[in-house]
């Protein structure tokens, strides 16, 4: 097994754990400090105390709901007395079904006050703020910044499958290998719709908008195109889909020997629903393990209906307990099992300002780091974990006044490159279809650390290093434990812990392959600072593979793999446990149902059902001595209808993460064991 070179980082630490309330079940219980918004959390104002009493503000105070307008109407007018009796100005008001709010500016001795005082009150907190930079940004020119250079030679590829592009844009130029259009029949290479440009911008750069802020454009990889849409935004009428996808696909993995592939299209029309996928995530499958390529699909957008969802003000008080209906299943081909599919988060909660649109009544549905109120949710084939990962995709705000959701604000979108660059270089848009390109551009970087990596590492890195953002965890923990497996899948990537150990942090991982039905078992070194050391320890596992795959099969993978991970027992212990038995010796004990298997999370029969596997735990605890300095990781390949002759040895990646909230020399210590990797091979 080798570890992540590159020494320590000085990873940033998580932001701080903020909680807000979204129901509780006896008013009476709520406390002051839990009225207090989660703007005011950032602002490091936590409780009454913390509030400036002499201190001017502007706050927005949300009210319970009591069930009946005129109920509402009532408390709304009694906190607007108390307010005007202790000398505060009420700015504006909206009320309707589910949602009762006030613009109040007043000094911090009556906000103190109105948390005390006012048990109708559910949170007070500061109005949300635009991003000015958004419009500003929006209007610069070419002029603005200085000459693009082209990618580095060792930079690695997206080839992006959408609209076209428009190779000529100034900021994409450089980095733009070949446009084409597959099949011919779609036109030329050029992105009339706008979207695939957006994307492949957003594939080139990651986060454009931080690179309007920094006023500099520096490629990290090159982009390739084919367009696959006509002008119309359609499919070829001629051409199967199976045959498009493999003829695109195909020719820039031979061509230009591109390993990142980036599909930000999707049929509506087909939300999963459980049973067989389509052929149409049938043959990305197959391609990705036909070619050792990733590709990134994105995972569809929940489209606002009012037939289907009832009013726009139902629709905004049901977030985001919509997302986990039927109707909001991934889409296909999003349901593929190799495939990386990306869900998307807010990245901003910010609305205008302005004489016409300053208004309490206009709200946003997602706080920064909760899902967008779009995206949509799993789980896949067989109950998978998917989406599998999760980017920056956008948000929409509820227009309380006109009783309408704005899924247009600029503020709000995620910002890219525009096709039409002479009339402005940037646009904004929201979708999962803009959270996916970002995914790809970190898998091309992450390709070109580890040049001789399989896909399968690639795919594991990228889970290995992703977490749910907290405001997203707080957000769907009362919609079950799995809620955000569901939507965020295993969270958003980070490309730095990916590539570089810490000095409390070591990632170990191997490429291999296995044969059919046979496990092998790995030795993860454990020393003796992370046992005894006092704080948080944790323990990750991350599990890729690539099996052959049927669409005419309802039992779609030919192979399935797993992992345990076992403790307090020698290597040849574990063997014995795992070796297949004959029928006369009984059944096997596998060590499962013992204190020496380590349990994670999630639990084996949620991330089993698919390709990329994840499961970690943290510990405050000390490590029982009878444990052991080594703990033993056995990875298990099952035959299902594979023939191994036809197909070979199963290929995988598997990835282990150790890390301390001390800042302990793991790095130091876990290098000197790994030198010699310790990996048994057995029948199972």
């Amino acid at each position: 097994m080798h570890y992540i070179e590159g020494g320590p980082t000085g990873e940033q630490k998580n932001a701080p754990h903020n909680q807000i309330f979204s129901s509780i079940d006896n008013i009476n219980t709520v406390r002051p400090e839990d009225r207090i918004g989660r703007l005011f959390n950032q602002e490091g104002i936590n409780t009454p105390e913390d509030i400036r009493k002499a201190r001017d503000y502007v706050v927005d105070i949300q009210l319970w709901d009591f069930g009946s307008k005129d109920f509402n109407r009532a408390k709304l007018d009694e906190v607007i007395k108390f307010i005007k009796v202790k000398q505060g100005k009420v700015t504006d008001e909206h009320i309707d079904e589910g949602l009762i709010l006030l613009r109040v500016k007043c000094k911090g001795i009556l906000l103190c006050d109105l948390t005390s005082s006012i048990s109708s009150i559910a949170i007070i907190d500061l109005p949300p703020q635009p991003s000015l930079t958004v419009h500003e940004q929006l209007n610069l020119s070419i002029k603005d910044f200085p000459k693009t250079p082209p990618p580095s030679s060792k930079a690695q590829s997206v080839a992006v499958l959408d609209s076209g592009v428009t190779s000529a844009h100034p900021l994409l130029k450089t980095a733009i290998g070949e446009s084409t259009s597959i099949p011919r029949s779609v036109g030329n290479g050029d992105d009339i719709n706008g979207h695939g440009t957006m994307v492949s911008g957003l594939a080139l750069y990651g986060d454009v908008g931080q690179s309007i802020q920094a006023r500099i454009f520096t490629p990290k990889v090159k982009i390739y195109s084919a367009k696959v849409l006509n002008d119309s935004g359609r499919f070829d009428d001629e051409n199967l889909i199976t045959t498009q996808m493999r003829e695109a696909i195909s020719y820039f993995k031979n061509q230009y020997n591109c390993r990142v592939f980036n599909l930000s299209l999707g049929d509506s029309r087909l939300p999963y629903k459980n049973g067989k996928v389509s052929y149409w995530a049938a043959i990305l499958d197959t391609l990705c393990r036909e070619l050792d390529i990733v590709i990134v699909v994105s995972a569809g957008n929940i489209d606002f209906d009012l037939k289907k969802h009832g009013s726009a003000a139902n629709h905004f008080r049901r977030y985001p307990k919509y997302l986990l209906h039927d109707d909001s299943r991934i889409i296909e081909p999003a349901t593929g099992a190799i495939v990386l599919t990306v869900g998307s988060l807010s990245h901003s909660a910010n609305v205008p300002v302005g004489s016409a649109s300053s208004r309490v009544s206009l709200r946003p549905f997602a706080l920064p780091g909760q899902p967008s109120p779009f995206t949509r949710s799993g789980p896949g084939l067989g109950n998978s974990i998917k989406p599998d990962l999760c980017e920056f995709g956008g948000n929409f705000a509820y227009d309380g006044l006109i009783n309408s959701i704005n899924q247009r604000i600029a503020e709000l979108s995620v910002v890219s490159l525009n096709n039409e660059y002479l009339n402005r270089l940037f646009s904004t848009n929201i979708g999962t279809s803009f959270a996916a390109p970002k995914i790809a551009h970190i898998a091309a970087r992450l390709f070109e650390s580890f040049p001789h990596a399989s896909s399968n590492l690639i795919r594991a890195l990228l889970a290995a290093s992703a977490v749910t953002p907290d405001p997203a965890m707080q957000l769907l923990k009362p919609h079950g434990k799995d809620a955000h497996y569901r939507i965020c899948g295993y969270g958003h990537p980070r490309f730095e812990f990916a590539t570089n150990s810490d000095i409390n942090r070591m990632m170990l991982f191997n490429d291999a392959s296995i044969k059919y039905d046979h496990f092998h078992i790995y030795q993860v070194p454990i020393p003796e600072e992370f046992v005894k050391e006092k704080g948080t320890k944790t323990i990750g596992v991350t599990l890729a593979f690539d099996p052959p795959v049927r669409h005419t099969r309802f039992d779609y993978l030919g192979v399935t793999m797993s992992f345990r991970l076992i403790r307090g027992k020698s290597i040849k212990e574990v063997a014995e446990a795992f070796r297949k038995r004959s029928k006369e010796e009984g059944k096997v004990d596998t060590l499962t149902s013992t204190t020496y298997h380590r349990k994670m999370v999630p639990a084996s029969t949620m991330r089993e059902g698919g390709t990329l596997q994840k499961g970690s735990f943290s510990t405050k605890m000390k490590f029982k001595p009878q444990y052991g300095e080594n703990y033993f990781l056995v990875i298990r390949c099952e035959k299902k209808w594979a023939l191994e002759e036809v197909y070979g040895p199963q290929r995988y990646a598997v990835v282990v993460n150790l890390e301390h909230s001390e800042p302990l020399d793991l790095y130091t210590r876990i290098r000197q064991r790994v030198r010699v990797p310790v990996r048994v091979r057995a029948r199972h």
